[in-house]
């Protein structure tokens, strides 16, 4: 970085650091198909798991029964 004599940054846009690029969210297939989520944790191999899964997927009733909680419950909010 270019400074002057009194020690001040000069700004010159092509000597500029690239910003860093995002990654695209890439939802699961399941994801558009429900419309409401639930935040679980649960407790499996001496580690605390939190997970997210869609509230009318079979997934959610057999977290339950492993014993998983509920700790939130959203909706999209893509959805109008």
């Amino acid at each position: 970085m270019q400074m002057t004599k009194n020690g001040i940054p000069i700004d010159i846009p092509s000597q500029r650091k690239k910003a860093p690029t995002t990654k695209k969210f890439n939802a699961h297939k399941d994801f558009y198909k429900f419309k409401r989520f639930a935040t679980m944790v649960g407790y499996e191999d001496g580690c605390n798991v939190i997970a997210t899964v869609p509230m009318g997927h079979p997934e959610f009733k057999a977290l339950l029964k492993q014993g998983y909680r509920v700790i939130d419950i959203w909706d999209r909010r893509d959805i109008a």
